[in-house]
């Protein structure tokens, strides 16, 4: 049962891609390799359902025995046993909970996802093929509230890493220099004179705009195009990198809209793209081109 969901808790999968020519997005987990992670340690299959937990602040009650972990964003889990005595656990620590167990999340001191797994996945209704919460669209199920009782799957896959801790949680949220994200040109980076890639190199802010549609980029001047006109609306992916008429780039998260009118000079990748989920407004960043 979830005692406190905290600013957003989301079930999410890894999507439901192949529906654009239905206006669906694909949605699904922001941080791909965190939400992996956390489902390989339990022995579940990767295709499960697990909890996206913005920010911390959720706290939940097993009524049945567990194991459960939590990635992504870094910081501090509480364990409160039945009998009301605590222990402390890391992220990337697996656990095992006994009924009436209690487990909370608290505030990340880097990164600002963290992603609760339980073995066997969190059971939902699926809606086109997956359990994930689309917030453009409002399809799939809706945020998580106190009160909420999250079913668990049978989608075990192989056994679970008794006493495990994952030593290499990936790297989340910007360390002292600005995070350096990797892009790849094109489709329309011909539409962009060469200087625009040296004002993405030089280092701008993830702006208070970041959502799981988008992240939109204060840069260190605005991004230069050859024409400030639109172009008729084209298909948008997770990563793209739109740059709008006044030149603060829009990297499309995972609820990014199907269409977009504004010509996208790169796309980063995969790794770049889980990266950027997990940074706060302010963060500085740089978009480096990767050359072919």
């Amino acid at each position: 049962m979830v005692l406190r969901a905290g600013p957003s808790a989301l079930v999410q999968d890894l999507g439901r891609p192949g529906n654009a020519s239905l206006g669906v997005t694909a949605s699904g987990v922001a941080d791909r390799a965190a939400a992996a992670l956390v489902l390989r340690c339990l022995g579940t299959d990767p295709a499960a359902a697990v909890l996206e937990v913005l920010l911390g602040g959720l706290v939940v009650m097993t009524d049945s025995p567990a194991v459960v972990a939590v990635t992504g964003a870094r910081g501090l889990v509480v364990v409160t046993t039945s009998s009301g005595s605590r222990r402390t656990a890391a992220t990337g620590e697996v656990l095992r909970l006994e009924a009436g167990w209690t487990l909370e999340i608290g505030r990340p001191d880097a990164g600002v996802r963290s992603y609760l797994g339980v073995r066997g996945g969190i059971e939902a209704p699926l809606v086109l093929g997956s359990r994930s919460r689309d917030t453009l669209s409002g399809l799939g199920p809706p945020p998580v509230v106190a009160g909420d009782v999250l079913a668990v799957g049978g989608a075990v896959v192989g056994p679970w890493a008794e006493g495990w801790h994952a030593a290499g949680v990936p790297e989340v949220g910007g360390g002292a220099g600005p995070v350096d994200l990797d892009v790849m040109p094109g489709p329309r980076d011909d539409l962009f004179p060469p200087e625009a890639w040296e004002v993405l190199a030089a280092t701008g802010h993830v702006s208070g705009h970041a959502d799981r549609v988008g992240v939109r980029i204060d840069p260190a001047r605005p991004v230069p195009r050859r024409s400030s006109d639109e172009i008729p609306s084209e298909g948008m992916v997770r990563g793209a990198v739109q740059i709008p008429a006044d030149g603060s780039p829009v990297v499309f998260g995972p609820d990014h809209p199907v269409t977009g009118g504004y010509p996208v000079i790169g796309v980063l990748t995969s790794r770049s793209a889980d990266r950027i989920c997990q940074l706060l407004p302010g963060t500085p960043v740089r978009l480096r081109r990767l050359r072919g």
